[in-house]
């Protein structure tokens, strides 16, 4: 668990008046209990009916002397640049400012971003000053955006049934704000406030397909494409829950349970049929992800554009399985047959772990 805890993101001069709804809901074909997820939207300022988005040329300036050129948080950084940009390629050039500049300047034409200390965001995890044009005719455009990140947060990759704070998703929260979305409290990533949302793989931080139909909508796709991504995460009552119970369960060989997952395709184009199965490996994430064995049940399944759903999968622990304590892993187009728009991230890993005992 993070120290830090759980605190607001931020954004600055950023206010709602503008959404775009798309119904979010998935059909299972095999297995029981889907459960469909309710509408939500993402959302965006507006200037007389228009969005406020970028419009010119957009360059940003990566602060040398708190995001060293490698590491965690040099990787977190391009997570959270990346998730967004790679959609639609709005950013024009990246560039690093010199070690000795350790400011972050508002109003001075450079869209910086940096870490700074908490008590300089007012105790937030993230904070995004957006500087725009006064709007009196016609269209309005976002002249400037800075991303300020809280220096105390952890930049590691956390497992994908981690429940709490983590400072590569406040990057890739704030960098919502710096494409001109506003905050929304359903399954996506520009949530109020953490816990965050997570997929599995080597970087689970990630967007949602609500935060991606909001980035088609302003900017469109640079490659129509399906994304398929699951979590062990879910929003309940409002609420970053564990799908599953954090608990371990003992289980004979032979014997059969369910166990809940959240599935989505954040892609502008349906999926298409792909493979899905629940997988029992006694191997823990990140290496866990890439398992083959242990196989408890298969499916088939598809997703259209910007959908997704809550499913209970049901599984029986196989006839010669050893004894042991198992992680639960969910995987999404285990076989690749689905060309996507990114891949890494099509497995995650329940809360709940079953023991084999007989």
């Amino acid at each position: 668990m993070h120290p830090v805890p759980p605190a607001a993101e931020g954004a600055v001069m950023i206010k709602r008046k503008h959404s775009a709804a798309m119904a979010l809901a998935a059909t299972l074909a095999v297995p029981a209990a889907v459960i469909p997820l309710s509408a939500h939207a993402a959302s965006w300022r507006t200037c007389n009916g228009t969005p406020v988005k970028w419009g010119n040329t957009v360059n940003v300036h990566r602060n040398r002397c708190s995001i060293a050129d490698s590491g965690i948080v040099n990787s977190a950084y391009w997570n959270g640049v990346g998730q967004w940009n790679s959609l639609s390629s709005v950013v024009d050039g990246f560039f690093v400012n010199g070690a000795d500049d350790c400011s972050i300047s508002h109003g001075d034409g450079q869209n910086e971003v940096g870490l700074v200390n908490r008590s300089v965001i007012d105790g937030n995890n993230g904070v995004t000053v957006l500087q725009l044009g006064v709007c009196f005719i016609g269209s309005n455009d976002i002249d400037e955006a800075d991303v300020m990140i809280a220096n105390d947060l952890s930049f590691t990759p956390q497992w994908g049934n981690f429940r709490g704070t983590t400072g590569r998703s406040t990057f890739v929260h704030e960098f919502g704000h710096f494409f001109g979305f506003l905050h929304e409290d359903a399954h996506d990533i520009m949530r109020t406030s953490p816990p965050h949302l997570l997929t599995g793989g080597a970087e689970p931080s990630t967007l949602w397909p609500s935060d991606s139909v909001g980035m088609n909508s302003l900017y469109g796709f640079s490659t129509s494409r399906p994304n398929l991504l699951p979590s062990a995460l879910g929003v309940v009552g409002g609420v970053v829950q564990t799908l599953d119970p954090a608990t371990t369960v003992a289980m004979c060989r032979g014997s059969s349970s369910t166990t809940r997952v959240y599935l989505g395709n954040y892609g502008n184009i349906g999926s298409g049929t792909f493979n899905l199965r629940v997988r029992l490996s006694t191997t823990s994430p990140t290496a866990g992800y890439s398992g083959s064995t242990g196989v408890a049940s298969s499916f088939t399944h598809s997703l259209g554009a910007f959908s997704q759903g809550t499913y209970d999968l049901s599984f029986t622990v196989p006839m010669g399985l050893a004894n042991g304590t198992y992680f639960i892993y969910h995987d999404m187009d285990q076989t690749g047959t689905i060309t996507e728009l990114r891949e890494g991230d099509n497995s995650t890993v329940s809360a709940k772990k079953i023991l084999v005992n007989c």
